[in-house]
């Protein structure tokens, strides 16, 4: 290390016999340990490499681990990642005891954050496999319940939902029986997440309530739960998201404000980002742009602090749909588009049929028949591919609204697309865009010259909308209405 140039410290390391280079590693190290035993987080990376490279792999493996939540505390997330998988092959190196198996568990542990906030990078699912199969291993029912919840929010960001809901269901249900919180947590909150992938808002609303309950009534409203986000604040976002959802905005809205006000409480910026992208898709739904503009930027604030990617990708999304409906297209237009291409990136599936909808509904309001019939088809797609069947309905929806819209109407299609969305909507009880369905068949019966058709259906979307407080879509309604 005398040398100046790179090259000749190459030569002279490599001129080492390997032995001698791994007694020198481990005298660097404990040298440093010595030196600066008060400064030792200074110096943990030096640690990691020097031991890494003796014959220290026990204290290698603890240096990595230590590397590796340091760079997590400053959002350092791929450098986290990476030090925590660096450990993890290091505690391989070591024999099979029952001290590094759940030492191994521990930095499993440690990975899931980064894992999520990454959007689930490439050797996700057999890390969180492995965590899996060692919880069974030391008969640790805790952290077993964990990683199934890992593993199904794995299934969801990849676009299989349904696999997400077979991890869990019967874990739930054992939890359940033995009353232990600690295991029923991060359960619900895996089912949460892959109900809403699959558009089982009724059961998220069925299951959540009674979680946050438990939390208020143990206490532990503060507790992790060994999770990347606060579960008390998470639930009630799950929750007052839900209930929005299907039409029950004014008690949504309670929840969504006491999630909001205990993760501002707490201060955690991965709770904060959460929370407010469950309002922001809240009032998105509503169709209150104002509001949901002003948590989506909450959102995305947060999340580009910790860099929570999937998160941001649909914030920016959804952002993008509000400042189009607030009179402001190119922006609107611009901010999808970079939802995207942060969601390209991360590699996530889930909710990709989003991006076709809103870029679809953009092209429609602007004329651009063709290109809005495209990307429709697009999200019909990928909602069918990803089993999201809740996005599929509206994908049916709007294909009707377009096709009922071109220069030579296809009304009989049409109505059929519409009516097929109305179902698939109506059996998940999402009775928001439900409403929409009659809406778009009162648009397509009255441009047809089919009044009697048009006033019943926008009557009934004018009562729906009126019950559930929708008020941008019963004005949308009742235009429609004052034009017949």
């Amino acid at each position: 290390y005398i040398f100046k140039h790179a090259l000749t410290q190459e030569v002279a390391y490599n001129s080492l016999l390997l032995k001698r280079r791994k007694e020198i590693h481990e005298r660097i190290g404990k040298a440093i340990e010595e030196l600066y035993p008060e400064r030792l987080e200074e110096f943990y990376e030096m640690l990691a490499y020097h031991y890494a490279r003796g014959e220290g792999l026990e204290k290698a493996s603890q240096y990595l681990k230590l590397s590796g939540s340091k760079a997590a505390r400053n959002h350092s997330l791929w450098e986290a990642y990476s030090f925590y998988k660096e450990a993890l092959a290091t505690l391989h190196r070591l024999p099979e005891t029952v001290e590094n198996k759940k030492e191994k568990l521990e930095v499993l542990v440690l990975m899931v954050t980064p894992m999520l906030l990454l959007g689930y990078p490439e050797g996700s699912l057999e890390m969180l496999q492995e965590g899996e199969s060692l919880s069974k291993d030391l008969r640790d029912n805790r952290r077993l319940a964990f990683f199934h919840g890992r593993m199904s929010a794995y299934y969801t960001f990849r676009g299989s939902p349904l696999l997400g809901v077979k991890y869990l269901e019967d874990a739930l249900e054992e939890g359940r029986k033995i009353q232990d919180i600690d295991l029923i947590v991060p359960v619900v909150l895996g089912l949460c997440a892959s109900y809403t992938g699959t558009g089982q808002f009724d059961k998220v609303v069925d299951i959540a309530p009674g979680v946050i309950d438990l939390l208020e009534k143990t206490e532990r409203q503060f507790d992790f739960f060994a999770s990347p986000v606060n579960p008390y604040s998470h639930l009630c976002g799950f929750c007052g998201w839900g209930m929005g959802y299907l039409g029950n905005f004014e008690e949504g809205k309670i929840i969504l404000e006491k999630g909001l006000r205990h993760a501002a409480q707490i201060d955690d910026l991965r709770t904060l980002g959460i929370v407010e992208w469950f309002s922001g898709l809240f009032f998105h739904g509503k169709g209150d742009w104002k509001l949901a503009v002003e948590h989506l930027q909450n959102c995305i604030k947060f999340s580009e602090e910790v860099k929570f990617l999937a998160i941001l990708a649909w914030a920016w999304a959804l952002l993008g749909h509000a400042y189009f409906y607030l009179g402001d297209p190119e922006t609107g237009r611009r901010y999808v588009e970079k939802g995207l291409k942060i969601q390209d990136d991360s590699g996530v599936e889930w909710n990709l049929c989003l991006y076709p909808l809103i870029l679809g509904d953009i092209c429609l309001h602007l004329g651009d028949l063709k290109s809005a019939r495209s990307f429709m088809e697009e999200a019909l797609r990928l909602s069918q591919k990803n089993k999201e069947k809740w996005m599929e309905g509206f994908s049916w929806l709007a294909l009707g609204r377009i096709l009922g819209r071109t220069e030579t109407p296809q009304i009989n299609k049409a109505e059929e697309y519409i009516s097929q969305g109305m179902k698939i909507l109506d059996e998940l009880k999402m009775k928001p865009n439900y409403a929409f369905g009659y809406l778009f068949l009162g648009e397509l019966y009255a441009n047809a010259g089919q009044k009697e058709k048009a006033l019943e259906n926008l009557k009934k979307a004018e009562t729906m909308y009126q019950e559930m407080g929708m008020d941008y879509w019963l004005a949308r309604t009742r235009k429609v209405l004052a034009e017949l």
